[in-house]
């Protein structure tokens, strides 16, 4: 296993913020925005290419310098023990959250995420023994960025999955937004949201750009293979978007599925009694994962196009 942290520049000046921080001299800026890969045992530079994975993480974690949130999970070791690459990005530029008040743990699934996901894959692209087709995974707000970034078309997708996927800017973030409003202000500050005499945003669809999932005419035809998991008591997130979500695709005749489960609240992935005998490697860094239904799930569902 051989991990590696690194950055991309990232326009962010097309989006409605202050001149003085998107531009330095006239001219547009460019932020740098923190990136991760880790390649498994049996990648070469030189031999068969290695097969990606982008793992878009949740508002729980980021990701930094020299550590992320999603290298810790068990679904990104279990990946890399079976011979996947595995990469994530921030998806808000530290530099460019910080001048803005931006909560650095919320990229919303912007456009600027999207774009940051754009960019690393190339980055890793270019420097890596990679297939160019990958699969996009996310989990909770990873699940705006993931379903963006499959909508941009910006990149090859073969297909997409989820863990209780955030899908809506406007019920989910804007309307019941976590971490005490945090998502809010940042789909505010990014969007260039007017303020009401209260000062409290006004939600504007046409400023989304798109990036609203639910409102996105594109989804109606989505354009890979895509699964979601989902607890029924989810208190987050809600299961019931993420229902029609999947509802609609199907109509339109795409392939969609939904995995709920009962209870597990905001937590599929650790919901069930560990797997007795899992179908892929569980050797990790020589420590045995323990694999539950929603990694076991997801595992299988990336391996089967694999």
């Amino acid at each position: 296993m051989q991990a590696y942290h690194f950055s991309v520049d990232v326009d962010c000046s097309l989006f409605h913020l202050s001149d003085a921080a998107n531009k330095k001299d006239g001219k547009n800026r460019a932020y740098k925005d923190n990136g991760f890969i880790i390649l498994p045992d049996n990648y070469t530079d030189d031999g068969a290419p290695t097969r990606l994975v982008i793992n878009c993480h949740g508002a729980g974690g980021t990701v930094t310098t020299d550590d992320s949130q999603v290298e810790h999970t068990t679904l990104t070791q279990y990946l890399v023990a079976n011979g996947f690459a595995v990469m994530d990005v921030n998806g808000l530029p530290a530099e460019y959250a910080e001048t803005n008040g931006i909560d650095l743990r919320n990229n919303i699934g912007s456009p600027i995420a999207v774009w940051c996901y754009i960019k690393a894959y190339h980055y890793c692209m270019d420097r890596f023994n990679l297939h160019r087709e990958v699969f996009v995974h996310g989990g909770s707000m990873g699940g705006i960025s993931s379903t963006n970034l499959v909508l941009s078309g910006c990149i090859p997708v073969i297909a997409h999955s989820a863990y209780c996927p955030v899908l809506d800017t406007y019920n989910e973030i804007f309307l019941h937004p976590w971490s005490g409003g945090l998502p809010k202000y940042a789909l505010g500050k990014i969007y260039g949201f007017e303020e009401d005499e209260n000062g409290e945003y006004i939600y504007n669809e046409e400023k989304v750009m798109g990036c609203n999932p639910m409102k996105n005419p594109k989804a109606e035809q989505y354009p890979v293979p895509v699964k979601f998991w989902h607890c029924e008591d989810d208190p987050i997130v809600s299961v019931a978007i993420t229902r029609q979500f999947v509802e609609r695709i199907v109509t339109n005749g795409g392939a969609a599925y939904l995995r709920t489960f009962p209870h597990g609240r905001h937590e599929p992935q650790l919901v069930g009694e560990f797997i007795e005998k899992p179908c892929g490697n569980v050797m990790f860094n020589q420590t045995e994962l323990k694999i539950r239904p929603a990694v076991e799930e997801a595992f299988a569902w990336i391996k089967k196009f694999a």
